[in-house]
């Protein structure tokens, strides 16, 4: 998990984006903001990194984005996806309408991307774009969900194969028992047995299919799923350490802020909390 660094975690909402009602995320994707807005030479920042992803469309063109030595000019007819916890910086070099999508991905359906992901955008489905600047315009929250729901449906089906990497059955349940238990105490005994392997097979095989050993693979989800609390629900630190099977605030502030770069506190209150 790339850390999120204090500095720049700023404003990672908007005042003007239509913010969609936080839930389980039960689905391949759970929408947190949508919103349009024309955007200038105002719109510069720099070193962005959040705990969700970013999608990106320009009605006209104008806007940038620079990730990972990239830099790529928003025009029409094409939409950018921006990784959680991968850095980025944009701008505007006049005024352009700009329409963005905040959301997260299901925890058990990982992508081996970490970098930007630009994608052709077939005219066909510009209707989708239209309809939803009229739903978030109108503040019509649950037609703009549904809208943002197709269009990053659309989005990742045209993603290239090689973007997207299709877990195995085995690690497909081994991580979506995951996601659904991140408040219990979890050992490597429980994650085995859902892979159907012994506990020193297990281990090995799970770093060999996904980089990381299940403990630190445990730890960097349960962060990661902080950020997203921290960011989009008014739970407390204490409320968020017990519901992700951290033992006190004490610990979670401690893990937290190894991962992170800060502690939860000075995550949340850097960034856009709710009312």
């Amino acid at each position: 998990m790339s850390k999120i660094d204090r500095t720049r975690w700023q404003n990672p909402f908007t005042q003007d984006g239509l913010r969609v009602p936080h839930g389980p995320l039960t689905g391949v994707f759970q929408i947190h903001e949508i919103g349009t807005m024309t955007v200038d030479e105002a719109w510069l920042h720099r070193g962005v990194c959040s705990p969700f992803w970013r999608l990106f469309y320009e009605f006209t063109g104008g806007a940038w984005v620079k990730c990972g030595g990239k830099k790529v000019n928003l025009d029409r007819g094409q939409v950018v996806l921006l990784p959680e916890g991968v850095p980025f910086d944009c701008g505007a070099d006049h005024g352009v309408e700009h329409l963005w999508l905040h959301f997260s991905v299901r925890m058990n359906r990982p992508l081996t991307s970490a970098n930007m992901l630009v994608i052709p955008w077939a005219e066909g489905c510009d209707g989708i774009m239209t309809a939803l600047r009229e739903a978030t315009a109108l503040r019509e929250v649950e037609r703009a969900n549904h809208l943002g729901m197709a269009l990053l449906h659309v989005a990742f089906a045209d993603l290239e194969p090689d973007w997207l990497m299709p877990p195995s059955p085995r690690l497909q349940r081994v991580l979506g028992w995951l996601a659904q238990n991140l408040g219990r105490q979890i050992t490597n005994q429980n994650l085995a047995e859902q892979a159907g392997l012994g506990v020193v097979a297990f281990i090995r095989w799970f770093k060999e299919a996904t980089g990381t050993t299940p403990a630190v693979y445990v730890t960097e989800r349960r962060v990661q799923e902080a950020c997203r609390r921290l960011a989009l629900t008014d739970h407390s630190i204490e409320q968020i350490a017990d519901e992700l099977g951290f033992s006190n605030r004490h610990h979670f502030s401690r893990v937290f802020a190894r991962y992170a770069g800060c502690g939860p506190a000075g995550f949340r209150k850097g960034g856009w909390q709710p009312n």
